[in-house]
């Protein structure tokens, strides 16, 4: 997979560790303080970068000058969810805040808002109130959402989405990124953008922009070292200031090009109870409420992947709906406090973890240090370059695209790949949302193709293939090998809808019209919708056409149900319905051979050459007759009996204890033998026999076979080599099934 398919934002920035085995941690072991305080420093560091890049994001264009309040929104956002984090998710080390997927969504709806409001210039009074409570009442709501989805277990479900619609999303946001980035630096729409808006820009903007972008793009690439992405940003922010000096610029004058933040202060506070209600255009709120919804399913999946990455990553197994309710309580406090939505940070988070964190103590002095430092040293966050911050999301956007435009190319199946492209395509021409949706309906439609060129026949059998589990004569056994294709047989699997219906109905077609009977066996079925019920009827009709016996086995009483609801009634219909598909095969095999004779001669049924011989051996037989329904002999009574069957049926019975449950094993018809195996090997009885209806045998005592082999040892060998022919023809049929 490529490397960010497990992670919603960033390129991972180290490979994934082996899992390891831990022995837990004892309370009475001490967590070393240092590492912990090292660790939440270099994260406050990497924080504040992210938090200013996605406030500027969010704040460009018609907001720009109130990216201070941007940047303060960011940091609260920030600073909360790390807190909310630190004692309600699964992983001790987890880091979170505003991020490129829910900030590229409040981008677009905040740029739709403001120019939806500054259309009439007597309105501008409304833009700050009615973007701020769009974006707190967004982080309510999506933290509501979340944690409903947590408390009700939701959360393995959200990974059921495909994996090319996430690879089209994610790609998709890196587009969306760099759009955004481009827009941050130029001011205007990359397809807006004229040579003169181009030579407007500063040389250091253009500079530092996109050097920071690229060496951050080149230096993950080669090493995934978790100081890679803090160090890139550190020597940009340096080096930013050294050119500042050596150009002679002071920062009052960098800042008048935009190439500084604006001061903060605590007055920048912005909460939705200091929001002049009365000012808000609640009619664009409403209007904009599908990218509150689409923004929650981005923060949904967002949140899993990002937590599968650090089970993967850390070998600290996730908890996905702890961590839906720890994100849910992270947004609505934000939301309330004045935050951004927020979402958990795979490389903030491995940042964190490589660095030394061994317990939430760092996720904790981290926040102090972020806001400690926009509370005390407002000034030191408005030292941050805007181009520095840019390339950071310029970063963010190419890295994804290489992700999935270039890494996944080689990974991914063809249609897999292409649908990541189209849904990039949906989404950079319609917007996210769109794209989302789209992309869910062509991997669903793209998944039902390739779903349908899978065959529901598990097995195709005939006759001559496949028997009941009826001992028969080799008379009746001939007869069946004979007219093999007088039945054809289909064992269908899986669930059945309208595309493998048809696929089924085609299969079928092939043999309508070669033989009498057609058997279908639903054991292995899961369900079916109502289409597929629409293609059993016109089986149905066809099947009547053909003079065909439709048989359908093992139908249980939900898919019987299932039928009926679809306008199929069983019951009302010409199918014939059997418990299982040995009943059915019993039925067309005893329809077979009604040609057959149906009892036979004690003489005949011991095939010996010579009548005298067969007269003689008859002798030593008792003929008996067993009412239907009557127990022939029960499991565990001494076996001193062997019968050869002339007529009737027997079967093979075993009870289930304590469940009143009977399953029959087999079944023996006239010119079979039963009871043999105790007879040679003195065994008790393994099973009941039963006569299914009125039978009759001819018995042979243990006694009087030791009279026969005293007294006429040819005969008596005659007759041992007979059951030895009897038991090789069962032995043969039976391997013959199992080869086919």
């Amino acid at each position: 997979m490529p490397q960010t398919s497990a992670t919603s934002q960033e390129i991972p920035i180290t490979a994934a560790p082996p899992v390891v085995a831990r022995a837990p941690r004892t309370p009475s072991e001490a967590r070393p303080l240092l590492p912990n305080l090292v660790a939440g420093a270099l994260c406050a560091l990497v924080t504040l970068a992210y938090a200013s890049s996605f406030a500027a994001l969010i704040f460009g264009g018609a907001l720009s000058s109130s990216i201070n309040l941007g940047v303060w929104t960011a940091i609260v956002g920030s600073c909360i969810a790390i807190l909310a984090l630190s004692f309600l998710s699964s992983f001790p080390f987890a880091l979170g805040g505003p991020d490129s997927n829910p900030s590229v969504i409040l981008s677009i709806s905040a740029a739709g808002i403001a120019a939806e409001v500054l259309q009439d210039a007597t309105t501008s009074a409304e833009l700050l109130p009615t973007i701020f409570v769009f974006l707190f009442g967004s982080a309510i709501l999506c933290g509501l959402l979340l944690f409903a989805f947590g408390r009700l277990n939701w959360g393995r479900y959200v990974r059921y989405i495909p994996y090319p619609v996430v690879g089209g999303f994610l790609a998709g946001t890196g587009y969306l990124l760099l759009a955004g980035g481009w827009k941050l630096l130029i001011g205007k729409n990359i397809v807006l953008t004229q040579l003169a808006d181009i030579q407007s820009i500063p040389t250091l903007s253009w500079l530092f922009a996109f050097g920071v972008g690229l060496a951050l793009v080149v230096a993950t690439r080669i090493s995934r070292h978790f100081l890679v992405i803090p160090g890139v940003l550190a020597v940009g922010i340096i080096g930013f200031h050294a050119s500042l000096l050596a150009s002679g610029l002071s920062l009052d004058d960098a800042r008048a090009a935009g190439m500084l933040l604006e001061p903060i202060s605590i007055g920048s506070w912005q909460t939705p109870f200091n929001q002049e209600m009365a000012a808000v255009r609640w009619d664009l709120l409403l209007l904009h409420i599908n990218d509150v919804a689409a923004m929650t399913l981005v923060v949904l999946v967002t949140t899993l992947l990002n937590a599968t990455s650090l089970d993967v990553a850390t070998g600290v197994e996730a908890d996905f709906d702890r961590e839906l309710k720890a994100l849910g309580v992270a947004n609505i406090l934000g939301g309330l406090a004045g935050g951004l939505v927020a979402v958990n940070s795979f490389n903030r988070s491995m940042l964190n973890q490589r660095a030394g964190a061994t317990s939430p103590l760092a996720a904790r002095f981290c926040a102090m240090l972020v806001l400690g430092a926009a509370l005390f040293a407002p000034g030191a966050v408005a030292l941050l370059p805007r181009p520095v911050l840019i390339g950071l999301v310029l970063f963010l956007g190419l890295s994804l695209l290489l992700n999935w435009l270039w890494d996944a190319r080689r990974e991914l199946p063809r249609a897999d790949y292409l649908t990541v492209v189209v849904i990039l395509a949906i989404v950079a021409a319609f917007g996210i949302a769109t794209g989302v949706i789209l992309g869910v309906v062509i991997a669903s439609l793209s998944f039902v193709v390739t779903f349908s060129r899978q065959s529901v026949v598990k097995q195709r059998f005939t006759s001559a293939t496949q028997r009941s589990n009826v001992e028969r004569s080799q008379q009746e056994n001939a007869c069946l090998e004979e007219k093999g294709e007088w039945l054809h047989g289909f064992v269908l699997q899986d669930y059945i809808f309208f595309g493998t219906a048809n696929n089924l109905l085609e299969e079928i077609r092939g043999v309508l019209g070669k033989g009498d009977v057609l058997l279908i066996d639903f054991r292995l079925v899961r369900g079916l919708d109502a289409s597929a019920v629409v293609v059993l009827r016109k089986l149905l009709r066809l099947t009547a056409e053909h003079k065909t016996e439709l048989l359908f086995t093992a139908i249980d009483e939900p898919l019987a149900q299932r039928f009926a609801a679809c306008g199929l009634p069983l019951e009302q219909s010409a199918v014939r319905r059997f418990a299982d598909i040995d009943r059915g095969l019993e039925w067309a095999e005893a329809k077979l051979l009604t040609s057959v004779r149906p009892e036979v001669e004690l003489t005949a049924a011991l095939g010996l050459p010579d009548g005298a011989d067969a007269e003689a051996l008859a002798s030593y037989f008792e003929l008996i007759e067993i009412p239907g329904g009557t127990t022939l002999f029960h499991r565990g009574e001494p076996s001193n009996e062997l019968y050869l069957l002339l007529r009737g049926q027997l079967s093979v019975q075993i009870h289930i204890d304590d469940s009143g449950y009977t399953k029959r094993i087999r079944s023996y018809g006239p010119g079979t033998i039963v009871g043999e195996m105790g007879f040679y090997d003195g065994a008790p009885r393994s099973a009941d026999i039963v006569a299914d209806v009125d039978t009759s045998v001819a018995c042979l005592t243990l006694e009087r076979l030791k009279r026969l082999e005293a007294t006429q040892p040819e005969r008596a060998a005659q007759f041992h080599r007979f059951v030895i022919m009897t038991l090789a023809a069962r032995l043969r049929t039976a391997n013959e099934h199992l080869r086919v």
